[in-house]
C-alpha cells in the first residue's frame, strides 16, 4: 500500500477515535479538541514507529 494512503487512513481513524475518546471522557470539550486529540494520536503513532525503526538497526 502506498505511504500516502496509509497516512490518510491513519488520519481518518485518528480523528474518529480522538473525537470518540474525548466524547466519552470529556463530553464538555468541543469537537475541535477531539480532532486535536486524534491528530496527537496519529503523531504519536508515527513517532513510535520511527523510534522502533531506529532501535531495531542497532
Amino acid at each position: 500500500m502506498n505511504n500516502f494512503y496509509i497516512l490518510v487512513v491513519r488520519l481518518i481513524l485518528g480523528l474518529v477515535f480522538g473525537v470518540l475518546i474525548t466524547r466519552i471522557f470529556k463530553p464538555d470539550w468541543s469537537l475541535f479538541a477531539g480532532a486535536l486529540t486524534g491528530l496527537g494520536l496519529v503523531a504519536a503513532a508515527y513517532l513510535l514507529q520511527m523510534m522502533g525503526k531506529r532501535n531495531s538497526k542497532k
